[in-house]
């Protein structure tokens, strides 16, 4: 399902269109009562956590958020180019490229091939590069822009084929001692015959396959954080933030609109892509981390974006970004406290990353996990982000291969409660709680 409209207007003709983008999730498993390749593995090699983790975490509850399958790109046109920030899913991306952006053109009494066309990928996830088949697929002056992390990271975290290989860590610490990658091809084809006896067309999959194509790129900008890019002379600023993904773009748009991909959504902090994705993608590992993270933040709230409109990928349109970046900070802050619970649990006995993912002895509510075990994976991702970062200050000790102690420190969370009080003092009174509005 594809919606579009009109939601800013400027001056010399800017008009910024949003551009809302629905694909089901065909996936099976995660509550639907259907084995899903997580479940097979459990079947497949049983072990004392893995059967802990089917009765407690397979109560039938949603594997994703409820927005998870709806993205928006947005569309900025300009008197002499059309810019479109993300390309949405692969099995929607064909209907919006060209025709929703000959509608909208359309719609301003122009044609499409009027104007030469920039596309630009905020981030490598499936949901924002997925559909960059039918971008180039596009006849006329069409030019793609992306950072090359984007290009590197896209065959690792958005194709299907991808997941088993990048969970090792978690099969590991779930007591699977076998090489997931030597068995992926048979629990795939497993998978596939399930799959086929249900009638779902994995075609229609939101995410993509190594059957693709690789993504082209013609721009690649900000060869680092400090750099900028300035396009259509000098209108559209775009920014690198590192703290979802490494390589993540927005976009600011006369000063004024500010396009933030999967930053600073208005309901929930981003999640933190672990850094042992890293060597899969030539993409250095001090690129990751919970601190970048943070860093993202405090260079948000150190740029003059307070009269901003905010247009993130998910849910809605709301008023100044750094409302936002204080709620990270602020979120941030109340799940270290809990996480360091965690830790004095683990003085003596080594810790799994598993351990910090599901809160410990008392299953503290550091990330939402209840009813899926998807949603454990997706937890237990962000854990590794935190053990790394963790170690890096020496508050946890590797005292064997992915098992860690507690070295009583707590320099870590030292340095974020810092930056938290330094930042209420310039910016304590951003209110943040709502969801945010664009009236």
């Amino acid at each position: 399902m594809i919606e579009w409209k009109c939601v800013a207007e400027g001056a010399d003709g800017l008009r910024i269109y949003r551009v809302d983008a629905e694909s089901g999730n065909v996936s099976m498993g995660g509550g639907s009562g259907r084995a899903g390749p997580l479940d097979l593995v459990f079947q497949q090699y049983p072990t004392k956590t893995t059967r802990y983790l089917s009765e407690k975490f397979q109560a039938g509850g949603s594997p994703v958020g409820g927005s998870s399958f709806s993205v928006a790109c947005h569309v900025v046109s300009l008197p002499d180019l059309i810019f479109v920030v993300d390309s949405t899913y692969r099995t929607t991306a064909g209907e919006i490229f060209p025709g929703t952006l000959d509608e909208i053109a359309a719609s301003e009494g122009r044609r499409l091939t009027d104007r030469p066309i920039q596309v630009l990928y905020t981030h490598a996830h499936f949901d924002h590069a997925g559909g960059h088949q039918a971008v180039e697929a596009m006849s006329g002056d069409v030019e793609i822009l992306t950072h090359p992390y984007t290009a590197q990271l896209f065959p690792i975290v958005s194709q299907r084929e991808s997941f088993f290989r990048i969970k090792e860590t978690f099969f590991r610490d779930c007591e699977i001692c076998v090489s997931i990658s030597s068995v992926t091809d048979e629990i795939r084809a497993t998978y596939a015959r399930i799959v086929e006896s249900t009638g779902a067309d994995m075609s229609q999959a939101p995410w993509g396959s190594v059957d693709d194509e690789p993504m082209r790129v013609d721009l690649v900008p900000l060869a680092d954080e400090a750099s900028e890019l300035l396009c259509g002379n000098g209108r559209l600023e775009i920014l690198r933030f590192d703290g979802h993904i490494p390589g993540h773009l927005c976009v600011c748009v006369d000063g004024a609109h500010f396009i933030t991909g999967d930053m600073w959504l208005p309901a929930t902090t981003s999640l933190v892509t672990p850094s042992f994705v890293g060597p899969f993608a030539e993409v250095p590992e001090d690129c990751f981390g919970v601190l970048r993270y943070i860093e993202s933040d405090l260079r948000l709230l150190d740029m003059p974006v307070d009269d901003c409109m905010a247009y993130p990928s998910h849910e809605v349109i709301y008023r100044n970004p750094k409302r936002m970046a204080m709620r990270d900070l602020e979120i941030l802050t109340s799940r270290i406290d809990l996480l360091y619970e965690v830790l004095e649990e683990h003085q003596r006995k080594p810790m799994r990353v598993l351990d910090l993912a599901w809160g410990g002895r008392s299953h503290r509510p550091l990330w939402k996990v209840e009813g899926s075990v998807f949603r454990l994976v997706v937890a237990h991702d962000e854990a590794a982000s935190f053990v790394r970062d963790l170690v890096e200050f020496e508050d946890l000790r590797e005292v064997e291969p992915e098992r860690y102690v507690w070295t009583g420190q707590s320099d870590f969370r030292d340095r974020v409660t810092s930056h938290l009080h330094e930042q209420r003092q310039a910016h304590g009174h951003l209110e943040f709680v709502s969801r945010g509005a664009i009236n």
